[in-house]
């Protein structure tokens, strides 16, 4: 996963009037995937596909998560602090947040690219 900053945290300079509408807007549902594959007393499984152009509404994360990409593909993610990132994941890309540790935040998902982009992330209650 290679990750490239596009507008920092604490500025909102780079983002357009309809985004940050959009964020403002936003339910900030803790939907971290479009389906929900498995849940029992100890984590949640999600899925989560996007065809390019396709986007994963604003979202927030409460819990310490681990996610995997399934294919590759370019993605652009809008963070409620103002940060814009721009990552391009791999297959088999993982990565572990330890929310104890890093707290809650908020942010989307883009398909930017012209690939279909799976992920597959695991919440831990």
């Amino acid at each position: 996963m290679i990750t490239r900053e596009i507008n920092p945290a604490g500025s909102f300079k780079n983002w357009d009037n309809a985004k940050i509408q959009e964020l403002q807007n936003s339910k900030k549902s803790n939907r971290v995937g479009d389906i929900l594959l498995f849940e029992d007393d100890r984590i949640k499984v999600w899925s989560i596909l996007l065809k390019p152009g396709d986007q994963l509404p604003f979202h927030k994360h409460t819990k310490n998560y681990t996610w995997i990409c399934l294919t590759q593909g370019v993605a652009i993610s809008h963070y409620e602090n103002g940060r814009i990132v721009e990552i391009k994941y791999q297959k088999g890309d993982v990565s572990y947040y330890d929310h104890d540790t890093k707290g809650d935040f908020v942010h989307d998902l883009k398909n930017t690219g012209d690939l279909l982009l799976k992920f597959n992330t695991v919440e831990y209650k």
